[in-house]
This record gives C-alpha cells, structure tokens and sequence, in this order.
C-alpha cells in the first residue's frame, strides 16, 4: 500500500524531532483514490504547545518531500496546530477542513506517521454550526484571490466538492463525480472534471468568479428555507 510505503519512509529517515507531538498523513492517498499529477500528499503535524512550528516544519519538510517524490504529487501539503487546539479547533486554533465540515473522512481515512493518534481528542461540530463559516470563507478567499485564476479554479473546485458534499458525497473523487453528475450541474462538472485532468487551468476568471458567487449563494439560501 502506497500509504504505508510513504509512512515507512518517514519513520526510518525522520528522527526525533523537538516539538513535533505528532505527525499524521490524511486524504486521497490513504483514502485510496490519490491520482499522480493531480492529487497532494496531506500531512498533519501536531505540535508541543509552544514549540516553533517554523523550526519544525523546516526540518520535517524536506524528509516528507523526499519520501512523497515516488508519488509524483502536485504538492506536499503540512497542515500544523497546537496540541491544545484540538479540543475545539473551531474556536480555538485555525479551522481546517480536515478538521471541520470534511472531520468525517479524516477520522476514517489517516494514518499515524509518527507519535499519537489525537484523532479522539477532536471535537464532532454540527453542520449547521459549520457550514455557514465555510462558505463565508469561499467568499472571502473569492475577494482575495479574484484576479489569481489558479487560485479561482482552486475555489472553484472546492465549491463544486463542497455542493457533492452537502448533497450526499463522500470526497472520494468517484463518488463526487457521480453526485455533480446526478445534480446536473453542468458548471460544477466541467469544473471537477478539469481538476481531475490534471488540475487544467482552461477557464476565465469571470466564469470562475460568477460560478463560486452564484453557487455559494444558492447553498446559503438552500440553508435558509424552510422544510
């Protein structure tokens, strides 16, 4: 298995590392549907409280790159946090994805690298109470990113993840693509299709920009009605 070849890797190369309490390896490819080219490698690293992540990500990184490089990975993404955080990362420290409204596959689809597994530490939010923050955050990466078009199609893809998501998908790559597919949203399709062809920048940045607006605030309304 890919993923315990990549965590292999890491235990035998990587040694004891001041501050780091933990250091988890999470998403598509423990999930079992990470694509070369297209997919990142995820890691989580929890921390000590009050270490420095700057001095422990500089010295996790390059052992995790190298070790991801048989994997042909976009990028090797390292998500950090304090260990104390944990108890309501929502609240208390930065409120990733994995974390939040998406904690349901992180609790079924990681792998502890090295140190404690502090998946059992993690709160479990209602998504109504996490939900609106979201997409609150699609819009405000929308006005920061609005002239970035890697950046637009980065938010457009999630917002077309996120629609697969609310309507009953997991975020295995399949089960979104047959979601979007039954919405008939032709938009949100084209979108994750060029995701996963390798992540093809092919759209204009006006499409990309009426695409996240329209659709995050169709999801806000669907919110909002009543039953």
């Amino acid at each position: 298995m890919r993923a315990e070849r990549l965590a292999d890797c890491i235990r035998k190369k990587l040694g004891r590392v001041s501050g780091l309490h933990s250091l988890i390896l999470y998403g598509s490819l423990v999930r079992g549907d990470f694509v070369p080219g297209t997919s990142d490698v995820d890691f989580f690293a929890v921390l000590d409280d009050g270490a420095d992540p700057e001095s422990v990500l500089r010295e996790i990184k390059p052992i995790l790159e190298e070790c991801s490089s048989f994997l042909n990975p976009v990028e090797v993404d390292i998500a950090w946090e304090w260990l104390s955080n944990l108890r309501d990362p929502l609240n208390l420290g930065y409120p990733y994805k994995f974390l939040t409204i998406y904690q349901r596959d992180f609790r079924e689809n990681h792998v502890v690298v090295i140190g404690e597994d502090v998946v059992g530490m993690i709160p479990e939010y209602p998504l109504d109470e996490l939900l609106p923050g979201r997409l609150e955050g699609i819009l405000r990466n929308l006005e920061r990113f609005s002239e970035n078009r890697k950046m637009l199609h980065i938010l457009a893809g999630e917002t077309a993840r996120l629609m697969a998501f609310l309507n009953g998908s997991t975020l295995a790559k399949d089960d979104v693509l047959r979601t979007l597919q039954e919405l008939g949203d032709e938009g949100a399709l084209q979108i994750y299709l060029a995701y996963l062809d390798g992540r093809r920048t092919e759209f204009s940045g006006e499409f990309l920009r009426d695409f996240i607006t329209s659709r995050v605030e169709e999801l806000k309304k669907k919110r909002n009605s009543p039953l």
